[in-house]
């Protein structure tokens, strides 16, 4: 089985749009990048209609509204810009796991391991696959090919992440306190040699991102 068919959560983020993997994604997405007159993106009419969920498609003007903020902001750093339709929809995946992670993180637990079950009964090769627990869903994954534009995505990731830990109303399904802050202590990108970690210094200071390298006196 190829890795990207075993990726439970991703064959979920498509099912939301009526697709079973990103192929099915391409063709409806074959439109103009960038926003249209109304403000929303392209991308956002070419989705609205395959919603499945009628809670999904009341709230994805929102979602797409913030996309496009975060490519306008991109665009006022680092010069002209816009999402390919494939990094459109990781942002988009992304805005749809963190919203209901951190407004309704037990229905959402809930809804995967039902889409689980139902996965799991189409196809007996997934049967190995256990449930989803609340722990899991701390932790996000991108699986995308060289040269897709991971580095600015993960500037975005960032402040999405940033956004519904500020005002989601379960801030704790992203990070655990003690004193109740809905903050990191840091947060750490780590890279292979300090070449790459100039190199992504310089890439995050591009965007706007603070940063500063980390030196550990041995």
């Amino acid at each position: 089985m190829r890795l990207e068919h075993a990726l439970i959560l991703n064959r979920y983020f498509h099912g939301l749009f009526d697709a079973r993997d990103l192929t099915e994604l391409k063709q409806p997405l074959n439109v103009q990048e960038g926003r249209a007159a109304d403000g929303q993106s392209y991308f956002y009419g070419a989705l609205l209609g395959r919603a499945q969920d009628a809670a999904l498609r009341d709230k994805l003007a929102e979602y797409d509204a913030r996309v496009m903020s975060y490519e306008a902001r991109l665009a006022k750093a680092r010069g002209q810009f816009a999402f390919k339709y494939f990094q459109y929809l990781g942002l988009l995946y992304t805005e749809i796991f963190l919203d209901r992670l951190t407004t309704e993180p037990v229905a959402f637990l809930a809804d995967l391991n039902a889409f689980l079950q139902r996965q799991k009964r189409a196809e007996p090769t997934l049967h190995e696959f256990s449930d989803f627990e609340a722990s899991d869903l701390r932790r996000l994954a991108f699986f995308m090919a060289t040269g897709s534009g991971k580095t600015l995505l993960l500037h975005v990731n960032l402040w999405q992440v940033f956004l519904y830990l500020r005002h989601g109303r379960h801030p704790e399904a992203l990070v655990k306190r003690a004193d109740k802050r809905r903050e990191f202590d840091s947060i750490l990108l780590i890279t292979p040699n300090e070449g790459l970690s100039e190199q992504h210094l310089k890439e995050l200071r591009l965007s706007g991102v603070d940063a500063v390298l980390l030196v550990s006196e041995c």
